[in-house]
């Protein structure tokens, strides 16, 4: 089974470098753009199921590639995006931790209700457990699933084992660029990173 971990398009707070998290911000006018263009460079592909995470920039996203195939777009709650807590809103620079998010992962620790990196990689494992390999047992050959920067790159340190301190030695990924993997008898393995389709 072949899956497409996409990150949604671009919307006004990526643009902004605000700190996004579960903050419900919908896609802005290059956002929709880029998923038209997503849309379009996939519509060869067999798409088969295409599920995404619960909050709108995620659903639009999906919606416009599942317009394509005549789809229905399922809603699953292990693809949302990782929770910043009282960091959501802010710009990148207005506080240290938002820049040790990224820069030294072992080193950051959540304010408010924001999610940590061991759970957020339990629930990467989630995802591959869960979601992933029950769709494969399900038949399903090619699976879109649209989700967010960080939860991509925590299913591919999950399945590469590769250590939280390097968990963004890559860059994060570009809006609606696509992480690809395989399942074959219920053993998950990363493709590639950062596929573009239709640009």
């Amino acid at each position: 089974m072949n899956i497409y971990m996409m990150r949604h398009g671009l919307t006004d707070w990526n643009s902004a470098h605000r700190m996004q998290g579960r903050s419900d911000i919908p896609l802005n006018e290059t956002g929709l753009a880029q998923a038209r263009a997503a849309a379009e460079g996939m519509r060869d592909l067999p798409l088969d199921y295409i599920a995404a995470s619960p909050l709108t920039r995620t659903q639009q996203t999906a919606e416009t590639v599942a317009a394509c195939f005549g789809l229905p777009v399922h809603q699953e709650e292990c693809l949302i995006e990782m929770g910043f807590g009282d960091l959501e809103g802010l710009v990148v620079t207005e506080h240290p931790l938002c820049k040790t998010i990224f820069t030294d992962p072992c080193g950051y620790t959540p304010l408010g209700d924001g999610e940590s990196y061991p759970e957020l990689l339990r629930r990467a494992r989630i995802i591959v457990d869960q979601l992933i390999r029950p769709l494969e047992a399900q038949h399903h050959q090619n699976v879109l699933l649209v989700s967010h920067g960080a939860v991509i790159r925590a299913v591919v340190a999950a399945l590469t084992e590769l250590p939280l301190a390097e968990l963004w030695r890559n860059p994060p990924q570009k809006n609606c660029s696509v992480t690809v993997l395989d399942c074959t008898d219920g053993v998950v393995t990363l493709v590639e990173e950062g596929r573009i389709y239709g640009r």
